[in-house]
């Protein structure tokens, strides 16, 4: 029997957790880097090239690829001949999560409860633990970080065991198609099937650790991805898992994840830990800066861009998230003040990491805009000129932006560590007590957007 102090675990998960959230995936960067060489559209080349600058920039400030650091997920798989002392092994794992998310400037994303308490527990746990039991003497953890702009795009349905392969490919295909800007693509799927409802789920994402398929496995993903290859969506990469299920059953999940695919793994031994050495190759490309700059002050400047201009933002801006929206739409409606005019301002929707020493801002980024689309109308209707986030918006959206001529811009997403470079002046103003999600007036310079509505 051999015997490992869950302190171990505690310095692997705190570990871990930097990789992740600091280091893409070499698979990752070398396939977008081939996207880039081929690419000859402007934009998107110019897309690409801004997701292979700002993972050099993580790595080499070790700030967060994206300013959402996620929900941290382990996959434990321990050995039957492994011996625990210490603390329990999921305290072990909370306890290295905390350490490496105060420690280095990680965004705290979860709150307490989801139906009676969203009030963030202030320390990025508790993690999801998955645990195996495996005929070894040694311990392996793979650590996923998910992000909800993609998360909030999975979907698990249970298929008749006599499901044609046609109808699980369109299901997957229209996650796909729904998921869209909004996950920050290019995309890599997870798959899972097999089990029960939450097992497929959980086999979803387990499949991101994937190295090899079987052949059924992969000729699955042969097929599927000619099924899928006419979506406008940029899909770098299909996982999959199956396994044993019911008799009646066919459960068929898909977790979506961005471009960054963060994860890490490692395995403990009695005498060490050994980690998965995942660090690319990186080459300096330039990223286009040539837009035309506008500041946020020229109103009627503003009024006349043309849809699908890209601009680069100068001036004062206004992040406001769900919560903050809440709040200020409660204000209004009860006639209290304001925590600032809304006339002509622009708001961005975002939730930025903390700031390490040193630094204006921690990693920032725009989150899916469409959280926001029910309080558009009320805040257009108090003088916003204009909202900033990522994704489409819907059909009602875009009619309540129009009736008041108001704009939305877009921001690209996954390239926190870049835009947290725009941000010369960060000042919370309003609801401190949210966090990430307080109101908070920046001035940047030269933010790099694009006019879609």
């Amino acid at each position: 029997m051999t015997e490992i102090n869950t302190n171990k675990i505690t310095e692997a998960v705190y570990n871990l957790c930097i990789q992740a959230n600091t280091t893409l995936d070499t698979d990752v960067y070398n396939s977008i880097l081939n996207k880039y060489s081929k690419e000859v559209d402007d934009i998107k080349k110019t897309k690409y090239a801004n997701i292979l600058s700002n993972a050099q920039l993580a790595y080499k400030t070790k700030m967060p690829l994206c300013q959402d650091t996620g929900q941290v997920i382990v996959f434990v798989e321990l050995g039957q001949k492994v011996q625990l002392t210490g603390a329990l092994l999921t305290d072990a794992i909370n306890k290295g999560i905390e350490k490496a998310y105060n420690e280095n400037y990680f965004r705290k994303s979860v709150v307490q409860n989801t139906l009676f308490n969203r009030c963030n527990t202030k320390t990025n746990t508790p993690a999801i633990v998955y645990t195996d039991m495996t005929d070894t003497d040694f311990i392996n953890i793979k650590l996923l970080i998910k992000g909800a702009g993609s998360e909030n795009y999975g979907q698990v349905k249970m298929f008749s065991p006599s499901v044609r392969e046609e109808e699980i490919f369109n299901f997957i295909k229209e996650t796909i198609i729904n998921a869209g800007e909004k996950s920050c693509p290019p995309l890599t799927i997870g798959i899972g099937a097999g089990g029960t409802m939450e097992t497929a789920a959980m086999l979803s994402k387990k499949s991101f650790f994937k190295q090899e398929h079987t052949p059924d496995e992969q000729a699955f993903i042969d097929r599927l991805k000619k099924h899928i290859n006419n979506v406008n969506t940029v899909i770098l990469d299909i996982k999959l898992i199956s396994s044993a299920t019911h008799i009646a059953c066919c459960p068929i999940a898909i977790t979506i994840n961005c471009h960054s695919v963060r994860h890490s793994q490692c395995c403990i031994t009695d005498k060490e830990i050994l980690y998965q050495n995942n660090v690319p190759n990186f080459i300096d490309i330039k990223c286009d800066e040539t837009a035309q700059e506008v500041y946020t002050f020229e109103v009627e400047k503003i009024k006349q861009l043309k849809i699908g201009q890209k601009i680069l933002l100068t001036g004062e801006i206004y992040t406001a998230r769900d919560a903050a929206h809440k709040k200020i739409v409660q204000a209004i409606q009860n006639n209290e003040q304001l925590p600032f005019d809304l006339k002509d301002k622009i708001i961005f929707y975002a939730g930025p990491c903390p700031a390490p020493e040193g630094k204006v801002i921690g990693s920032i980024g725009p989150t899916t805009s469409t959280r926001m689309d029910e309080f558009l109308e009320i805040f257009h209707k108090n003088g916003m000129l204009a909202s900033l986030g990522k994704g489409e918006r819907s059909a009602e959206a875009k009619k309540t932006i129009k009736k008041y001529q108001g704009r939305y811009y877009t921001a690209q997403g996954g390239i926190a560590c870049l835009l947290a470079k725009c941000v010369q002046k960060s000042e919370i103003i309003a609801y401190p007590e949210l966090g990430t999600e307080a109101v908070r007036k920046l001035y940047v310079k030269r933010l790099p957007v694009t006019v879609e509505i």
